[in-house]
């Protein structure tokens, strides 16, 4: 009972908190508006592309800070309960995607869930962080740098809950298709441009190669 009260308490604050969109204030603060720039996603890609990486990079930190700060309570409130981490991390991500700030739009949830792994698998987010640095540096597509990264952390911790049987590891696995297949969801113009060979490219280490296409969902 006193976890389901806990629970009625974080996970609306998740939304909330997971609903301020850093892209969107950093841009303004630069006098410009993410969402009229690049693909027109307000997320740590677009900002990277269209402001600059350091602004990019700044948004993409504070992103992570969501998901890592309720990944942290799930951990330290309910005791390193896993269904917690799961819920109340993807309690930002959701609140990232459909910002009740932005009317029920927002950015693609890549950087809170990365922040939110952080926590609960902080070894293999580790691993995949560096595959994903090692991938975005030779490759321009960076939202399948993203996928990858998500993808590894997804599956890793489906096995683990499957070999370890937490308790209701049934519930986690259940939460954790539905966190991959959302994010997947929210790639979908990703999808539909590099099928037309129209996706935009990203370089870290070099100058950008990109054309404005048309704008993300």
């Amino acid at each position: 009972m006193k976890d389901l009260y806990w629970y009625l308490i974080f996970i609306p604050l998740g939304y909330i908190i997971g609903s301020i969109n850093f892209a969107t204030i950093i841009a303004s603060i630069k006098n410009k508006d993410i969402k009229k720039l690049g693909s027109g996603n307000p997320g740590t890609m677009n900002m990277l592309r269209s402001v600059g990486k350091f602004w990019g990079c700044l948004t993409f930190v504070l992103d992570c800070a969501k998901g890592i700060g309720f990944a942290l309570i799930g951990m330290f409130v309910f005791k390193n309960n896993n269904l917690a981490m799961y819920v109340l991390g993807l309690s930002t991500v959701l609140g990232h995607i459909f910002s009740c700030f932005s009317k029920f739009k927002g950015g693609k949830g890549v950087a809170t869930s990365l922040g939110a792994f952080a926590v609960i698998s902080p070894i293999t987010f580790a691993i995949a962080f560096v595959l994903m640095l090692i991938y975005l540096a030779f490759f321009k597509k960076g939202f399948i740098g993203s996928l990858g990264a998500i993808s590894v952390l997804v599956i890793t911790n489906i096995i683990r809950n499957s070999i370890l049987r937490y308790e209701l590891f049934y519930v986690n696995i259940i939460l954790l298709v539905f966190w991959l297949a959302l994010i997947f969801w929210t790639h979908r113009s990703n999808f539909k441009r590099i099928k037309n060979n129209t996706e935009n490219s990203l370089s870290l280490f070099g100058k950008e190669d990109y054309t404005d296409n048309e704008k993300e969902c």
